[in-house]
């Protein structure tokens, strides 16, 4: 069962980014961001659907199976570790191009959520100092995707101080959803800004998993946050955010720049399919071990010809 709920979570998860994107390009304004015509409740009870799905896919994994990561020949994420260069190069691009931006150009503008912010030069200058470790911590990670890339690519065991520094870099998406959510004016009414928080939520969340998978294998229910983890990522980066930001860059509502992240939160939410995809496809633990009624019994010897 846990196959096709896993199978079924990335389905639906597909159809609802296409009927998204229709939604974006025909039903929704692009000054407002608010939809011409109908409601906002049947696009969040789809949302919720599929979220709901996703969560029974990892709640079918047993607690004690395996990730599937590491192969039997040592390798690991064998299909999905090239899926770690764009990532490396989009996030590290966006990070580049913000701190060149704070340096040679025009300092970030204050958010919208605080259009006085200027008057308050404190203020002001924390939201800079947040922008400029937000662009470092992007750097940084995409040095991590690189280093994980040839640890997998080479079959090296895992540094000392590689948990350590994946999740220092993680930080980053943590910062980057926290602006997320204070920076943009949200409301259930306006999809666009919830779209981005929850992709760069799940992005976190994937990430998270993932360190914990690879680096502490044997923690309880490692497999089952990684697929659940994995799914939510595919959804919310892949299926949602990616075509979101794409049609705002069309629009002039985002930066260029904006496009890069989705790209790389695109192919980590790729990545999560693939880490869902292994943790269905291993065997229950369960079955490999004889149960008592599996045991062999010894039998009787029959009676002695003469």
């Amino acid at each position: 069962m846990k196959r096709v709920y896993c199978t079924g979570a990335l389905c639906l998860s597909v159809l609802l980014g296409a009927a998204r994107a229709a939604d974006l390009i025909a039903n929704t304004d692009a000054k407002t961001g608010f939809l011409r015509f109908g409601g906002v409740v049947p696009r969040y009870i789809c949302m919720l659907l599929c979220v709901l799905l996703i969560f029974l896919a990892g709640h079918a994994i047993p607690s004690k199976q395996s990730s599937g990561l590491r192969a039997a020949d040592g390798t690991r994420m064998r299909k999905s570790n090239f899926l770690l260069i764009p990532p490396a190069f989009c996030c590290g691009l966006y990070g580049l191009v913000y701190l060149l931006n704070r340096i040679f150009g025009k300092p970030v503008s204050a958010v919208q959520a605080s259009r006085h912010a200027k008057d308050n030069m404190v203020l002001y200058t924390l939201w800079q100092i947040a922008y400029g470790v937000r662009a470092a911590l992007f750097l940084l990670f995409s040095i991590w995707c690189l280093w994980l890339f040839f640890e997998n690519l080479t079959r090296s065991p895992p540094g000392k101080g590689a948990l350590l520094f994946g999740t220092l870099c993680s930080m980053a998406l943590y910062l980057h959803t926290l602006l997320c959510f204070l920076e943009r004016p949200s409301s259930l009414y306006r999809i666009l800004p919830v779209v981005n928080i929850l992709s760069s939520l799940s992005a976190l969340l994937f990430i998270t998993a993932l360190l914990r998978a690879l680096y502490l294998p044997r923690s309880p229910n490692a497999a089952r946050i990684l697929c659940r983890s994995g799914l939510l990522s595919f959804f919310f980066c892949t299926c949602l955010g990616l075509p979101q930001t794409m049609w705002q860059v069309l629009k002039g509502m985002e930066a260029p720049v904006s496009l890069a992240l989705a790209v790389g939160f695109g192919c980590l939410g790729l990545v999560g399919a693939d880490c869902a995809r292994c943790a269905a496809a291993q065997p229950n633990p369960a079955a490999k071990a004889p149960g008592p009624q599996n045991a062999a019994v010894p039998e009787a010897p029959g009676p002695q010809e003469n």
